[in-house]
């Protein structure tokens, strides 16, 4: 598995498809953090869904990166296709690393932030970017390495999946007889609706209630993509 991690994200860098979407995050967080005393938990929810846009991105170009013939060469070297899927995921969560740590830290280094940091500032800011980050690596999957969405508009159904994960609320104040059908759609605003609320937050049980429904519904995605990829390729 080792061997196979490191083989997708040398062929991912020398494809150089990286640089656009790593670009975009930089340039945004660059132009978040222009202007000193912002608030922490906020200016982390934006990055947060920097982080969610850039990872759907990165993982579309990485569940793509194999040819054909090269697929079947690494499903035979892997032994199983489950492991195979497994694998883009974490190479997907090892190139989320560094991107965390700069969203993370820039504004520290900078000293942009209007107070101290806290554990739970630091928490929140870990847990949501991880969490959107793994969402966005779900929808780059579902909408490339799936037979839900053909090749030509697997870019337009992405883009549909975020907007409408985003809109969640305003959608529902529009059309609350939706309310069932968006619980498909990433649980986005449940993640970062606490870094809203100001940095003086106290966390009550409905975080960690909620919280454990998120956690589900990424492992819930997880396996869903993996049997969806599997019945691809079979």
């Amino acid at each position: 598995m080792t061997v196979f991690i490191r083989y997708q994200i040398l062929s991912y860098i020398r494809s150089l498809t990286f640089i656009p979407p790593v670009t975009v995050l930089l340039g945004w967080v660059f132009i978040l953090y222009a202007y000193k005393n912002v608030s922490i938990l906020s200016s982390y929810a934006i990055s947060s869904v920097a982080i969610y846009l850039t990872m759907t991105w990165i993982a579309m170009g990485i569940f793509q990166i194999d040819g054909d013939s090269e697929k079947h060469i690494l499903f035979f070297t892997i032994g199983k296709k489950s492991l195979f899927v497994l694998g883009k995921f974490l190479t997907c969560f090892l190139v989320w690393i560094p991107l965390f740590l700069f969203a993370e830290f820039f504004p520290l280094v900078t000293h942009s932030f209007n107070g101290e940091m806290t554990l739970i500032h630091a928490g929140l800011s870990l847990y949501s970017h991880f969490i959107l980050g793994m969402l966005g690596v779900i929808i780059g999957a579902l909408c490339s390495a799936t037979k839900l969405s053909t090749k030509r508009y697997a870019w337009l159904t992405a883009v549909l999946i975020l907007v409408i994960s985003m809109a969640t609320p305003s959608i529902l104040e529009g059309v609350s007889a939706l309310r069932y059908v968006l619980w498909l759609f990433p649980p986005v605003t449940q993640v970062i609706t606490y870094l809203n609320q100001g940095d003086g937050i106290h966390l009550s049980s409905l975080f960690w209630v909620e919280t454990s429904l998120v956690l589900i519904y990424v492992a819930i995605g997880y396996i869903a993509i993996t049997w969806l990829i599997l019945k691809r390729e079979h």
